[in-house]
């Protein structure tokens, strides 16, 4: 959850945000954010398997070895805070789950005005949504 909500507060977008906890590749993403979110994915999941064919793949979209570099980077470093947290039972605060719930229903208003649907709650439907 942290890390759509960090894109949230980033982009401002809430639809997107939301689009991506559920799942980003249902989104009209770009080959080169395709890529991008893909190599992010690999490194979260299994990153003993990485190797230069996958930052081949970020070269061969567009991105500099410069944004290469940023993407692992980023990648890295909340895979780095979520592993860390969980390591420790930390629990998110009250003031994450209200932006999310929140930045949800600003979801929900942009969703109607461009006609478009809001993916389902992942939190919600998981049973771990905490009510604040």
């Amino acid at each position: 959850m942290a890390h759509a909500e960090f894109l949230r507060a980033e982009s401002g977008n809430d639809l997107a945000a939301e689009q991506i906890k559920y799942d980003w590749r249902q989104m009209g993403l770009s080959e080169a954010e395709r890529a991008m979110f893909e190599y992010a994915e690999k490194l979260t999941v299994a990153p003993r398997s990485m190797s230069q064919k996958d930052v081949q793949r970020l070269r061969d979209v567009g991105w500099t070895d410069r944004d290469i570099l940023d993407i692992c980077q980023v990648a890295a470093y909340f895979n780095y805070r979520v592993r860390i947290a969980d390591g420790l039972g930390v629990e998110l605060d009250d003031r994450l789950y209200r932006d999310a719930s929140e930045g949800r229903r600003r979801a929900q208003e942009q969703a109607r005005q461009f006609g478009k649907e809001v993916p389902p709650d992942i939190w919600e439907s998981s049973g771990t949504k905490k009510q604040v």
